[in-house]
């Protein structure tokens, strides 16, 4: 978490509503990472490449966030 964020900016409702509302934009990447690798299928595997490492990384991001806000609630 940023050093100037503070763990009480948001409620852990909030975050798991964040959480459960990404979730079709990581099933997304999902299924563009199956993709047939034929002439397109390259391109679309690796924006889906793309789109998996942001999606992990926000995805840790808002589990520490939610962690936090847990433990300090």
């Amino acid at each position: 978490m940023p050093p100037d964020a503070t763990s009480h900016e948001i409620p852990p409702e909030i975050l798991e509503e964040i959480i459960q509302r990404f979730l079709p934009i990581e099933h997304l990447f999902d299924v563009m990472g199956a993709a047939d690798a034929g002439v397109q299928g390259v391109f679309v595997r690796r924006w889906a490449e793309i789109g998996m490492h942001l999606a992990t990384n926000f995805r840790e991001h808002l589990d520490q966030m939610l962690a936090t806000a847990t433990d300090d609630a």
